[in-house]
């Protein structure tokens, strides 16, 4: 049997169960969904396909979906902190105040270059520091650490 013929009835036979797990814990703010944790489920498999036990494919997989599913957690509140964080601070905010909040922050991110937002997103939703942003934008630290500086301060400006 192929890798792809294998991989083929591994996502066949156990993708089903494997999304229903999903959905049974799964607790997105909207902006992923089970299917999408399923898709970084199968990507994982695939990667490893050679490291999962014959005869434990199942369980593996419920594995691996449970740390995706905690991935995909973190990153929901990572950007829900980040949404309050930019969100004026009041006793009592209606929820037509925090929908106008959003969309004056979604508002204020579509003004930004991609390359700024960007920078935000990974610093915010990824929670990566200087380090690890020069690591992924492929600049020094210094320069990663300025490119966040610039970024957050167009978002405040944008924001005002």
């Amino acid at each position: 049997m192929t890798r792809h013929e294998r991989f083929d009835e591994l996502a066949r036979t156990h993708s089903g169960a494997v999304l229903a797990y999903l959905r049974r814990r799964h607790h997105g703010d909207g902006s992923t969904s089970p299917d999408d944790v399923l898709a970084d489920v199968l990507l994982v498999a695939w990667r490893r396909l050679d490291d999962i036990p014959v005869g434990l494919e199942r369980p593996w997989l419920f594995g691996v979906a449970r740390k995706c599913l905690a991935n995909d957690q973190r990153k929901t509140g990572r950007r829900r902190t980040f949404q309050m964080q930019l969100r004026p601070a009041e006793d009592r905010t209606s929820a037509e105040d925090e929908a106008l909040a959003d969309l004056a922050l979604t508002k204020a991110l579509r003004a930004l270059k991609p390359a700024e937002r960007e920078v935000l997103f990974l610093a915010a939703w990824e929670g990566l520091g200087p380090q690890e942003l020069a690591v992924s934008l492929k600049v020094s630290e210094n320069a990663a650490a300025v490119r966040l500086s610039k970024a957050k301060a167009k978002l405040r400006a944008q924001l005002s």
